[in-house]
C-alpha cells in the first residue's frame, strides 16, 4: 500500500505513514468510498447513461467527503469534484478549477481523467487547443483498456487529428473499443466494413455492427441498417443472415466452453473445430471469444455481488430478529462484510435497509387466520403449564416464519399465559382435587377434625384452587 500525500510504501496494517505521518485509516476510508462513487459513474458511462445522474445525486451527501479526499490526493475524488466543477453541481462551474483535478487525477494514471484531459486539449476547453497534446492523453488511457479512450483514440487516426491518418490503425482501436460495447465505435467500425478503408470490405461484417450499435439505440447505426440492408442483394442479405446466425452458434459453443469458469488450452483448440466449419476466420473467433471471455466475467462478477447482498441480508434479518443488534452480532456483520468483500458504504445501506424493513414489520398486524394458529401454538406449549427455553424458541421461529412482530408476538402469548392462569384458577384439575381428597381421608381417620386439621384443610385447598366448600366438616364420634 502508498500513502496518497507522499507515495511511500506503507505496512498493510500501519495507522499512520512513516515518512509524513499521514492518518492511513480515515484516508483508506475515504478512498473507498470515492472508488465506490466513481465507478458508478463509470459504470454509468459504459451504459450510455453518463455519469451526471449518480453525481446529481449523490453530490449533496458527498462533496464534503470529496472536497476532503481530493486534497489528501485521492484521485477518484479528485476526478469527481472536477465532474463537480464541470457541470456546476454542488459548487460553481469552473473550467478552470475543472481541469485542474482533472489533471491532478490523470498525473496519477487515472484513465477516466486521462480521457477527459484528451477532450479538454481537444476542444480547448480549459486549456490551450492541442491536438497532438490530446492524442497523448488518450493513448495513456486507451492502453490501460478504457473504452472511452480507445474509441476517442481510433477517431483521431480516423480523421488525422492530432497524429497522421491511419485507418488500419483507427480500425484496431474502434475494434477494441466496440468488444466493449462503446456504441460510436461499433458504428464507425461498421462504416469502414463498408467501404473498405483501413480494412477489407465485407458488407455482412458491417451489417453485424450496424446491428449491435443499433441495438444499444445509436441512430446513425441504425439509419445505416436501413439503408444497407436495402441496397444488399438477396445473395448478399441470405450470406449476411448466415454469418449472424454462425457467429450466434460460434458464441453458446464459448460460452459452454466458460460454463465452468476456466478455458483450458484443450478446449480453446476444440473451439477451432466449430469455427471452421461455420466459416468463422481466425480474427473474428478471437475478437468472438475475448467478448465472451468479458461477457462471462462480468456476469460472474454480478452474480457474486447478488449472492454476497443476498448472503448479508439474511444476516441482518437474523441479527434483527429480536429487534437489537449486540456486540458480537455486529462484530459478526462486520466480519461477514470483510470476507464477502463487501464496502462499508454498501453494507451500511443494506443494513440500514433492513432495520426500516424491520420497524416497518412491527407496525402490521398479523391476519385473523395466522394469528389464531399462533395462539394455538402458544396453547400447546402451555399445556404442561410452563414454556421451556427450546419452546420459546420454536414460538419465535414461528412468528418470524408468520411474520409476526416481536411486540406482537409477546402480547399474544402474555394473553395466552393469562387465559391459562385463569382457567387454572377457576377449575381445580384432578390432580388438586386428588391431593385434597386424600388429605381429606387422612383428617377424618380417626373420626374427627380438630380446629387445626380444618386450618390445614383450608389453606391446602387455597393453595390447590380447590373450592372451600370442598372442605370436609368437623365431626364428632
Amino acid at each position: 500500500m502508498k500513502c496518497s500525500q507522499c507515495q511511500a510504501a506503507i505496512p498493510v496494517d500501519a495507522k499512520f505513514c512513516p515518512e509524513c505521518g499521514s492518518h492511513v485509516a480515515d484516508t483508506e476510508q475515504l478512498r473507498r468510498q470515492c472508488l465506490a462513487d466513481a465507478t458508478a459513474c463509470e459504470q454509468a458511462i459504459s451504459r450510455g447513461e453518463g455519469s451526471r445522474p449518480h453525481l446529481r445525486k449523490s453530490v449533496f451527501k458527498r462533496l464534503s467527503h470529496w472536497e476532503q479526499a481530493a486534497e489528501l490526493g485521492i484521485r477518484e475524488a479528485q476526478w469527481l469534484l472536477g465532474r463537480c466543477y464541470d457541470e456546476g453541481f454542488g459548487v460553481e462551474m469552473n473550467e478552470i478549477r475543472a481541469t485542474g483535478w482533472h489533471l491532478r487525477a490523470a498525473e496519477q494514471g487515472y484513465a477516466p481523467a486521462q480521457t477527459h484531459m484528451g477532450s479538454c486539449y481537444q476542444s480547448g476547453t480549459g486549456v490551450p487547443q492541442d491536438e497532438a497534446e490530446a492524442v497523448a492523453w488518450y493513448r495513456k488511457a486507451a492502453e490501460q483498456g478504457y473504452m472511452l479512450a480507445q474509441s476517442n483514440l481510433g477517431w483521431c487516426y480516423d480523421t488525422g487529428s492530432g497524429v497522421a491518418t491511419d485507418e488500419a490503425e483507427a480500425v484496431t482501436w474502434y475494434r477494441k473499443a466496440a468488444l466493449q460495447n462503446d456504441e460510436t465505435a461499433m458504428h464507425n467500425l461498421g462504416v469502414h466494413y463498408e467501404w473498405g478503408s483501413g480494412v477489407a470490405e465485407d458488407k455482412a461484417e458491417a451489417v453485424k455492427w450496424y446491428r449491435r450499435a443499433a441495438e444499444q439505440g445509436h441512430d446513425k447505426a441504425t439509419e445505416a441498417l436501413k439503408r444497407l440492408t436495402r441496397e444488399l442483394s438477396e445473395d448478399q442479405k441470405n450470406a449476411a443472415a448466415r454469418v449472424t446466425e454462425s457467429e450466434q452458434k460460434f458464441r453458446a459453443a464459448c460460452r459452454q466452453a466458460l460454463a465452468d469458469g476456466k478455458l483450458t488450452a484443450a478446449e480453446k483448440r476444440d473451439l477451432s473445430r466449430p469455427a471452421e466449419s461455420l466459416q468463422i476466420s481466425a480474427e473474428a473467433m478471437k475478437d468472438l471469444l475475448a467478448e465472451e471471455k468479458k461477457a462471462f466475467l462480468r456476469d460472474r462478477k454480478k452474480q457474486h455481488a447478488r449472492d454476497a447482498t443476498l448472503k448479508f441480508r439474511i444476516a441482518c434479518k437474523n441479527a434483527l430478529i429480536d429487534g437489537t443488534v449486540s456486540i458480537d452480532e455486529e462484530q459478526q456483520l462486520k466480519k461477514l462484510a470483510e470476507s464477502l468483500r463487501m464496502s462499508k458504504t454498501v453494507t451500511k445501506k443494506i443494513f440500514a435497509d433492513e432495520v426500516r424493513t424491520f420497524r416497518a414489520s412491527q407496525t402490521v398486524a398479523p391476519t385473523p387466520n395466522v394469528e389464531q394458529q399462533f395462539r394455538k401454538a402458544c396453547k400447546k406449549a402451555l399445556a404442561d403449564g410452563r414454556v421451556t427455553v427450546t419452546e420459546e424458541r420454536e414460538l419465535k421461529n414461528l412468528a418470524r416464519f408468520f411474520k409476526i412482530s416481536n411486540e406482537v408476538m409477546k402480547q399474544m402469548l402474555a394473553d395466552e399465559v393469562g387465559i391459562f392462569k385463569r382457567s387454572r384458577k377457576a377449575q381445580p384439575t384432578r390432580n388438586a382435587v386428588r391431593q385434597f381428597r386424600r388429605a381429606c381421608k387422612k383428617a377424618v381417620a380417626d373420626g374427627k377434625v380438630t380446629p387445626n386439621e380444618k386450618q390445614e384443610l383450608e389453606n391446602l385447598a387455597k393453595y390447590l384452587h380447590v373450592p372451600a366448600p370442598a372442605a370436609p366438616k368437623e365431626t364428632n364420634s
